[in-house]
């Protein structure tokens, strides 16, 4: 009797145990059901996020390449000007060198175009001083020395004595101030230079004076 007491005060007792675990059970079933529950909410949820955030980076890239093409495009476009800018002062920078150039000569031929008849006059002087050439005389010598001079310096400038004589008359560097029949030489020919011409490189900056040959 006092056997049977025990054992049914022990499954009492473990009965007790058993209802008072129940409910911890069934709460723990229930947390873990609402985790499923909230774990199945936001796995679609973190998704769609995931999916936004591509989207945004794939139109952000767009936008970062249109406006890359833009940028290049403005490039292009300064590089362009640039370079035109460069041609048309480098055009201007050659336009105004040609330009003082030839105001340099300008001012040159207008220089020698009045030494010339100074060195007109040294000629006659040397002409006229042909007997003291042959004396030796100082000053013919000195007369002839600045000649000479004057000769070496228009030289350097390009200046060059026109020489017809015996060739065909030339109207661009020649005047004719005589006419003259000889029988043995061709019509057009240039007899004598009655005045020296002058030219600087291309340019000629006082004719010569000839005398031609003209047969009627």
């Amino acid at each position: 009797m006092a056997r049977s007491d025990k054992e049914k005060n022990n499954n009492d007792a473990g009965n007790h145990r058993d209802d008072e675990m129940t409910p911890d059970l069934d709460r723990f079933k229930e947390k873990i059901l609402k985790n499923k529950k909230r774990k199945k909410k936001e796995t679609p949820e973190k998704g769609i996020t995931e999916e936004l955030e591509v989207e945004e980076l794939e139109n952000e890239i767009k936008v970062l390449r249109n406006e890359l093409k833009e940028y290049k495009k403005i490039e292009e476009e300064y590089i362009d000007r640039l370079k035109r800018l460069q041609a048309d002062y480098d055009n201007y920078r050659k336009r105004m060198i040609k330009e003082h150039l030839e105001h340099i000569k300008r001012a040159n031929k207008e220089l020698v175009s009045k030494l010339l008849p100074i060195l007109d006059n040294f000629e006659m002087a040397l002409e006229v001083g042909e007997e003291l050439k042959r004396t030796g005389d100082d000053l013919y010598k000195g007369v002839k020395m600045i000649y000479e001079n004057l000769l070496e310096l228009l030289k350097k400038e390009n200046v060059t004595i026109i020489e017809p004589l015996g060739k065909e008359f030339d109207p661009r560097v020649c005047e004719a101030a005589v006419t003259e029949r000889v029988d043995d030489v061709e019509e057009g020919m240039i007899l004598e230079v009655l005045r020296k011409g002058y030219k600087m490189d291309d340019f000629v900056i006082r004719p010569a004076v000839v005398k031609v040959c003209k047969k009627n």
